[in-house]
């Protein structure tokens, strides 16, 4: 009988502290690169918005786990920050969508510059290869997810 845990056993530990270490090794780079102001609860729009397009705040809500009210304070937030801007959505006058400024845009592009230092930082431990296959499988657990959590 071995030590090592079973990878079953490691699976939520290995997920959790991958996506802190992930988070840490972004903001470190976006902190040398004099870019700061925003946080997880913003992360989770831009998540979303980036995977999605422009949306509704009761979507955004419900894809980060919050309630709307709570959602429209962080989206309040990020208009004020000028990263989000909201219109009048074409398929309902009634309702307002939530996208990206051009400031927005231009902070994704900061976002993509630090993921790419990160996956840089990553090739170094495991390999390019391994990389690309294990955020493959990721990307499919994912997409699982999105679908559960829209039922």
């Amino acid at each position: 009988m071995s030590d090592t845990p079973e990878p079953r056993q490691l699976l939520g530990q290995a997920l959790m502290l991958a996506g802190r270490d992930f988070q840490s090794r972004l903001d470190d780079d976006l902190r040398r690169r004099d870019v700061t102001g925003i946080s997880a609860r913003h992360r989770a729009i831009f998540l979303h918005l980036g995977r999605h397009g422009p949306s509704r705040a009761v979507d955004l809500a419900r894809s980060a786990g919050v309630r709307p009210q709570s959602m429209m304070k962080i989206i309040h937030e990020l208009e004020s920050l000028d990263l989000l801007e909201r219109r009048t959505d074409p398929a309902d006058s009634r309702a307002k969508l939530v996208d990206f400024s051009p400031d927005g845009m231009r902070l994704i592009d900061e976002l993509s510059r630090s993921t790419e230092t990160v996956w840089q930082q990553y090739v170094e431990v495991v390999g390019e290869e391994n990389l690309e296959r294990m955020v493959h499988q990721l990307n499919i657990l994912a997409q699982e997810g999105e679908k559960n959590h829209e039922s």
